[in-house]
């Protein structure tokens, strides 16, 4: 049996064969497991695929350790989204926020994280947020968690386009980095459904930083 691992964007992994071995644990340990495997299986199996029984035994532990721990379906489903959304906006943070580099030597290193992981095979960024978004259509607690992560994103954008470009005004930037943002969401789905974009993932990569760059740089 594999336990799972974890891969170039922070999310967890299982090995050849799908399955993790008994495992013995607490709280501090339990808890990562069973939601490293929730979100494992909720990006490859979407929302029809997520049952309790299911990761549980993915995490290697029986069903009713799992129920004590998320006494619900939907408690195990929310806690799962919103950590996979907390480990990635952390990644993210932490790439626009190295001091080692300028700030568009950070806009930079972000475009090169975005493709690195966009266009992975086995990242599972991209088909765990198509999954939140198809969910976010039909559930109002899922479009309130999307709508956290999509202000955070923007003001994340933002504030870069405001060190790059310091003369600009608050809502310049504001404007410059909602642009950005949406460009990154269309890159998301266009590197995974599109034929170019499966056939050439990293021949936008250069173009892409041109322009990023250059928005955020221009004069008002």
């Amino acid at each position: 049996m594999s336990t799972p691992t974890s891969g170039i964007d922070g999310q967890a992994r299982t090995g050849p064969r799908g399955q993790s071995a008994r495992r013995r644990g607490n709280r501090t340990t339990r808890v990562p497991a069973i939601l490293d495997a929730a979100i494992q299986i909720f990006a490859a199996s979407g929302d029809s695929g997520f049952t309790q029984r299911r990761i549980a035994s993915e995490a290697g532990i029986q069903l009713g350790t799992l129920q004590h721990y998320f006494d619900s379906r939907e408690a195990l489903l929310k806690a799962a989204i919103e950590e996979s959304s907390r480990r990635y906006m952390t990644i993210s943070h932490e790439i626009v926020q190295q001091s080692k580099l300028s700030p568009t030597g950070r806009l930079e290193a972000f475009v090169d994280h975005t493709f690195d992981t966009f266009t992975a095979r086995d990242s599972i960024i991209s088909p765990f947020a198509f999954e939140c978004w198809s969910l976010a259509e039909r559930h109002e607690w899922m479009r309130e968690i999307m709508q956290r992560v999509s202000e955070t994103y923007h003001s994340l954008f933002s504030d870069l386009v405001g060190q790059i470009n310091p003369k600009l005004t608050v809502e310049e930037t504001w404007v410059r980095g909602a642009f950005i943002y949406s460009h990154w969401q269309g890159l998301m789905v266009f590197l995974r459904r599109s034929s170019f974009g499966l056939e050439h993932p990293t021949i936008l990569k250069a173009p892409v930083k041109e322009k990023w760059v250059a928005l955020a740089r221009e004069m008002p």
